[in-house]
């Protein structure tokens, strides 16, 4: 696994072990920015973060549910495969699918409060969007994910929250292995202005056709080059 200095934080024991873990493993996996097939030993993770291991099988389990980590009988767990090309614009069909409803239902619901959220989250992705270091690439992609997750987490379902997490997380891996840096910036943060400016007008249909534009678009740079896939 990684070794001494990559843990992406402690571990916080007075909140949900399990829960934690779960985020932090995934820390570990796409901000460090983890090979595929790097195991992930749970007794030296256990160690390292001082947890016991069985909350850290409980994590993982879950973590494999996302596909982000596999497990290999008598080997235990290690980081998955990345996505083929393929299988990057099948999740791409799959966000169109749900998040563009996402986007209706959270202006509907509340777009003055989801607007302000997502303000918070543009001006974090813009901030970082210069990318001169690795700490600028990692900003930018977290900032993304939380774009679209304010969204999700807005649109009052829960099943179609917990969709969001997983199929956002395989884009930041697909990014940072193809290419290493987001070329297309200037038009993904373009797309997302588009997106908070329905919002703030309080347009669920025009939240849900800036929000598929945006996707279309991400699926069409993504053609041919893996480099664009910003999103």
């Amino acid at each position: 696994m990684a070794g001494p200095g990559r843990r992406p934080g402690a571990i916080r024991l007075g909140r949900n072990v399990m829960d934690d873990a779960y985020e932090a493993l995934m820390s570990l996996v796409l901000d460090e920015g983890l090979s595929p097939g790097t195991p992930l030993r749970i007794d030296a993770i256990a160690r390292e973060w001082g947890v016991s291991q069985t909350p850290l099988r409980e994590a993982l389990a879950k973590l494999e549910n996302t596909g982000l980590v596999v497990r290999v009988p008598n080997k235990g767990y290690m980081v998955a495969p990345l996505l083929s090309e393929d299988e990057f614009h099948q999740l791409m069909k799959a966000r169109l699918l749900i998040e563009p409803y996402n986007a209706r239902e959270a202006c509907s619901l509340d777009a003055a409060g989801t607007a302000e959220a997502l303000r918070q989250c543009h001006a974090r992705m813009t901030a970082a969007s210069d990318q001169q270091g690795e700490d600028d690439f990692r900003d930018y992609l977290r900032a993304d994910s939380d774009f679209h997750d304010v969204i999700a987490k807005a649109c009052g379902n829960r099943f179609l929250e917990a969709v969001i997490d997983p199929l956002g997380a395989h884009i930041q891996r697909f990014r940072r292995f193809h290419g290493g840096r987001v070329t297309d910036s200037c038009v993904a943060l373009a797309e997302h202005q588009a997106i908070l400016d329905a919002f703030e007008g309080a347009d669920p249909g025009r939240c849900e056709n800036a929000m598929r534009l945006h996707l279309q678009g991400v699926a069409a740079r993504a053609h041919g080059t893996a480099e664009g896939a910003g999103a």
